[in-house]
């Protein structure tokens, strides 16, 4: 009888262990910086948002875990999501067109500070870019391709978090 209570009480933490989602990240990521997205596909960084506070229209702020399979921005969302809409247009590139210029193939998976794009959707504002890696696999990151990560968080901010955004 022990054994069978200790089995099932064992089964069911390893069924609820393994039906939580987690974020598909690089190793060693720890970020307290939210992800900005404007427009609704395109990332960015506080940068892109201007000095001019009269071009913001509308600012949104994601900060519960959504569901995986309703969010497409899911994977984005372990430091909370702003999503803003801006007046004026944003220079960006897509996913494709970085994997191009890289040599990689144009379907090859892009991370955006150290988590993945889930979506084929998503652009990069350009002057967001602060750096890109090329990522080869090896065992630590379990990768199966090469694959880039754009960071459009400073070294600083990679270590210390984000400083809180004044848009008020």
């Amino acid at each position: 009888m022990n054994k069978l209570l200790i089995t099932l009480v064992f089964s069911f933490f390893l069924l609820n262990s393994y039906s939580q989602d987690h974020y598909i990240k690089l190793p060693f990521i720890k970020i307290g910086c939210p992800t900005i997205i404007l427009e609704n596909n395109i990332i960015a960084n506080e940068t892109a948002l201007g000095n001019d506070k009269e071009l913001i229209k509308e600012i949104s702020v994601l900060k519960d875990k959504p569901n995986r399979k309703e969010a497409k921005y899911y994977n984005l969302t372990e430091n909370g999501i702003l999503f803003v809409s801006l007046k004026i247009k944003t220079a960006f590139k897509t996913q494709p067109e970085l994997n191009v210029f890289f040599g990689i193939d144009k379907s090859n998976q892009i991370y955006v500070n150290g988590y993945l794009l889930e979506s084929p959707n998503y652009k990069v504002a350009t002057e967001s870019i602060i750096e890109i890696e090329l990522i080869e696999p090896n065992a630590d990151n379990k990768l199966k391709d090469k694959i880039i990560n754009v960071w459009t968080l400073t070294k600083k901010e990679r270590v210390n978090g984000c400083k809180m955004y004044n848009l008020n």
